[in-house]
């Protein structure tokens, strides 16, 4: 049994680990195999996520004054809860993978950038494409115009060169030789 600091110490680091995280994903845990739960950690540890079994009363004290408490009220029975503090695309992407494959894991709720989400709306956020990508798409509608646009003008200029280079030429041909 843990004492009053060590709880107190817990505390404070998850308080501060909610505050950081832009996704929290609480799952119901219940008897599921500690291979399994380290398989996920790993996963989600490669994800920019991680993965933590917590007490309810420790985890709503740690949720209050951040985004996570939003979600208190799943703060019942067997809790796990799923951080990530960059993208929150790629940790949901890994545990909806992993809810899939095991029956004893459920998504309850979850809190994404400071927006309530249940498991329906967490996995639609999962089937996503990254953040990087979706900057890349912006990035190449965004310069299509342009693109275009240099297109066109090159294709202008070029065309007017081979009207002079043509000219030159008919010009040449058209004037009597001296030697």
């Amino acid at each position: 049994m843990k004492t009053r600091a060590q709880k107190e110490t817990i505390c404070a680091e998850l308080h501060e680990k909610f505050g950081k995280a832009t996704v929290a994903i609480l799952t119901h845990c219940d008897g599921m195999p500690v291979e399994e739960i380290n398989g996920l950690r790993r996963e989600l540890r490669s994800a920019g996520g991680e993965f933590r079994v917590v007490k309810n009363t420790i985890a709503r004290r740690a949720a209050e004054g951040t985004a996570v408490a939003l979600a208190t009220e799943a703060f019942e029975g067997p809790i796990a809860v799923t951080l990530g503090y960059g993208d929150p695309v790629p940790p949901a992407k890994v545990l909806r993978t992993y809810v899939a494959k095991h029956e004893r894991l459920r998504i309850r709720l979850g809190v994404v950038e400071g927006q309530a989400c249940d498991a329906a709306r967490i996995a639609a956020i999962a089937s996503m494409p990254s953040r990087a990508v979706l900057v890349g798409k912006l990035a190449g509608t965004l310069n299509a115009p342009i693109t275009q646009l240099a297109g066109t003008l090159q294709a202008v200029v070029a065309s007017l060169a081979r009207v002079l280079s043509a000219t030159a030429q008919a010009r040449s041909a058209d004037s009597p030789k001296t030697t």
